[in-house]
């Protein structure tokens, strides 16, 4: 059995700062540490994750906030972090700004951490997010021994693209913060990995560590799937 856990950073110290006063440095904005909210929520998702079965390895976004998130998560497992860029942020105008540069952009004190991640695909537009995901995905099918729990850390959009290339399912979920999905497959042979438990699962943190609401999830069939 192949299990792929999808976890969400926990939550930012830059959705309560004003960061867009002029001389503010760009990754304060974009690329922020946890808050200490978000701190809690890595640290009892590590907890849950280790009592659950643990993870073989924690592959993440190379952003601060993932980072940080997946080396609590490795901390409690006895795994090692693997940063990725497949995994990173959309690096699309409309969400990180314009003019946006993945280097001057990310907390230049976490730059030893993201080597080996490969490099960011900039500029970047809806195709190009598909295509990197997918890549991805085609590499966790082929991923060798195939009995290993992966635990990605990502971002909201990049983890709906995930499930969907994953699962032949299009899902509209606001994903919480440290939130947790479980994927898992039988056989090397499965086409895609069905969903164990609940969807965007955060029951783990406690009533004090939930910040967001979460909208009704509801599941589509991929267009591309041959069920649909």
């Amino acid at each position: 059995m192949q299990t792929i856990i999808l976890v969400r950073h926990g939550y930012p110290l830059s959705w309560d700062q004003n960061l867009k006063a002029r001389g503010t440095a760009p990754h304060l904005r974009l690329d922020p540490a946890l808050a200490e909210i978000g701190r809690r929520q890595a640290a009892l998702t590590a907890a849950h994750l280790a009592a659950a079965g643990g993870a073989s390895v924690v592959l993440s976004s190379p952003f601060r906030r993932c980072l940080e998130t997946a080396d609590a998560i490795a901390a409690a497992c006895q795994a090692a972090v693997k940063p990725d860029w497949r995994l990173g942020e959309v690096l699309l105008s409309q969400v990180l700004g314009s003019p946006f540069s993945p280097g001057s952009a990310m907390d230049p004190e976490w730059l030893e951490r993201r080597e080996g991640a490969g490099k960011p695909s900039h500029p970047e537009s809806d195709r190009t997010i598909q295509e990197r995901v997918g890549r991805l995905v085609v590499e966790l099918k082929a991923r060798a021994p195939f009995a290993q729990r992966v635990v990605l850390v990502s971002h909201e959009i990049i983890l709906k693209e995930l499930l969907k290339g994953m699962t032949g399912r299009m899902v509209t979920v606001d994903w919480h913060p440290a939130a947790v999905t479980t994927l898992v497959r039988a056989k090397p042979v499965d086409r895609q990995w069905r969903l164990v438990g609940e969807l965007g699962a955060f029951k783990h943190l406690g009533g004090d560590d939930r910040c967001e609401p979460v909208e009704q999830i509801v599941h589509k069939y991929h267009p591309l799937d041959s069920r649909s």
